[in-house]
């Protein structure tokens, strides 16, 4: 062990003993030239295994957030850092975590065990209550739901996909939808859960809906994460990774966007397993990632779109992720985010940027959208970044659920139509090339 290591060992032993985030503020740096840029950078470069990145814009015009303890704020006048303007975008972390909590965890009743009231949509709720809520509904809907189990956890929490589509319909295309794949990206989870309820109330008597669903079925994860929910639930309110044990006893967990078989391990990635983007020991180490692989390779015949739902930002990223590289039908994923953003906007008011990933925010490996455009031959593959712009960031309010439901069921719809609109989605050239078969072991 170096002795940088050791001394982020310390660091990080340090803050697990407290989980409390009070005093932290959350700073935005302002990036208005090239030199920003480059400065930004190379501090990212220094501190991204033990400082806590909310958001991460490095453009110019662009931004990034980050959580800053008492402690930490001197790191603001560092040489990299000393001609970046900067403000700030949360005062106390504790305190909006208080406050939110106050009204956003459920006022019946509450306890640190997954036993938890039943599930409302008003509000956010834990694992264990948004699986028995999927139960209810696969019970409700049996003619249009199918309930599908892709793995456990490493804590033996049940990894689950909602197909919604007409059963007879075996063969139609199928469009993926996960959130929950940050841990504490709670939002996700709460708007992708109402967006599943949307469309299974909608069926048969919204037209849209139904078209959708008699031509196009939907295979939805909202909670991909359950461990790290649960833990960010019950113990860390901002814990992002998985719950496996690391080769460091202090410190679990895997990014799980950072753990599929796509140029894994590179830029944007770390192999520090106290990093909140560790990327893990080997690509597709972790049951949650291997499970999401696993189910969509069984189905990437007729897989015609991928979404992938995080916050915070609202923008509409398009590949790829790891690269700068322009991909060949980059004008055909550019009209379809631009009508959804634009469809969104219709019905939500709210404004979403789109663009290739790494022109909006950065570069990264080891992502799932990456994996699946390139490996699956799925043209098709989309990060979402849902609300706010910054407020609350990862601390929004339960009044947030509903609006975000609305982004996803307007923006997605709009953009299967699209994709669904166009020439031999499922027969091109591309999709035909020899798939590498992959021997999945448990």
């Amino acid at each position: 062990m170096t002795v940088r290591e050791f001394l982020l060992h310390l660091l990080l032993l340090c803050q697990i003993v407290s989980t409390s985030y009070r005093g932290d503020k959350v700073y935005r740096l302002s990036l208005s030239t090239e030199v920003d840029v480059k400065d930004i950078l190379s501090f990212i470069t220094e501190t991204r295994d033990y400082l806590d990145y909310w958001q991460t814009e490095l453009h110019v015009g662009g931004h990034v957030d980050v959580r800053l303890s008492r402690q930490q704020d001197e790191l603001l006048s560092s040489h990299h850092l000393r001609n970046i303007s900067h403000t700030v975008q949360i005062e106390d972390v504790q305190k909006l975590l208080n406050k939110v909590s106050h009204y956003g965890r459920g006022r019946t009743k509450r306890s640190t065990s997954d036993d938890e009231a039943d599930y409302s949509y008003t509000r956010f709720n834990n694992p264990a209550a948004t699986h028995r809520e999927m139960y209810r509904l696969a019970a409700q809907y049996p003619n249009l739901t199918r309930l599908v189990g892709v793995g456990s956890t490493h804590q033996g929490r049940p990894l689950l996909v909602m197909e919604i589509g007409l059963k007879k319909e075996r063969n139609c295309p199928m469009v993926w939808v996960d959130g929950g794949l940050h841990a504490r990206e709670w939002i996700t989870v709460a708007a992708t859960m109402l967006f599943i309820k949307k469309l299974l109330e909608g069926y048969g008597t919204d037209p849209y809906i139904t078209d959708m669903l008699d031509s196009t079925k939907f295979a939805i994860q909202p909670l991909a994460n359950p461990d790290g929910y649960a833990y960010s639930w019950n113990s860390e309110r901002l814990w992002r990774k998985n719950r496996s044990p690391t080769s460091v006893a202090w410190c679990k967990g895997v990014d799980l966007n950072r753990n599929f078989d796509i140029n894994f391990g590179g830029q944007g990635a770390s192999d520090f397993s106290c990093s909140e983007i560790y990327n893990g020991p080997n690509a597709f180490s972790e049951h949650e990632s291997k499970g999401i692989a696993r189910y969509l390779s069984s189905v990437r015949h007729k897989l015609l779109g991928y979404f992938s739902l995080h916050s915070y930002g609202q923008m509409w990223l398009t590949p790829l992720s790891y690269t700068r590289k322009k991909v060949t039908d980059r004008t055909e994923h550019l009209d379809v985010a631009h009508i959804a953003t634009r469809k969104i906007k219709e019905a939500t008011g709210q404004k979403y940027s789109y663009g290739p990933a790494t022109a909006l925010m950065y570069v990264t490996s080891g992502d799932s959208s990456d994996w699946v455009y390139s490996e699956l031959n799925c043209s098709h593959t989309y990060g979402i970044e849902l609300g706010d712009m910054g407020r609350y960031g990862f601390l929004l309010p339960p009044s947030h659920i509903r609006p975000t439901s609305n982004v996803i069921l307007s923006g997605v719809l709009a953009a299967v139509e699209v994709i669904a609109a166009g020439p031999d989605n499922l027969t091109t050239p591309r999709r035909q090339r020899k798939y590498k078969r992959r021997k999945w072991r448990n």
